[in-house]
């Protein structure tokens, strides 16, 4: 029998990292002012590839697929990739706590 300390032990903490920031970028405002994550934008370097993904992806939680497309038209991709990277965790931590 496998204790509560063998699950702790074991639990992928990427699992609930990327859920929690979809949650995050669900409830963000992509108007509001807030500081920028970008770690170009720290450097003082004004263009970066990856900008405007996480208002892509709020925009795709929300529907609106137009928003979503000019904010960064691989929104859609990065959402898929993080929903196959999801699944695929919950698919390992099922199969590793499976207790026949």
């Amino acid at each position: 029998m496998r204790t509560t300390v063998f699950y702790i032990k074991h639990f992928n903490i990427e699992l609930l990292i990327w859920p929690l920031g979809l949650l995050a970028l669900y409830f963000m405002d992509p108007a509001g002012n807030g500081p920028s994550l970008c770690p170009l934008k720290w450097m003082g370097i004004s263009w970066c590839p990856g900008c405007g993904l996480g208002h892509a992806i709020h925009y795709l939680l929300h529907g609106q697929w137009a928003a979503s497309w000019q904010a960064h038209p691989l929104g859609a991709f990065a959402l898929g990739v993080l929903l196959y990277r999801i699944l695929q965790l919950a698919r390992q931590q099922i199969q590793l706590f499976h207790v026949k």
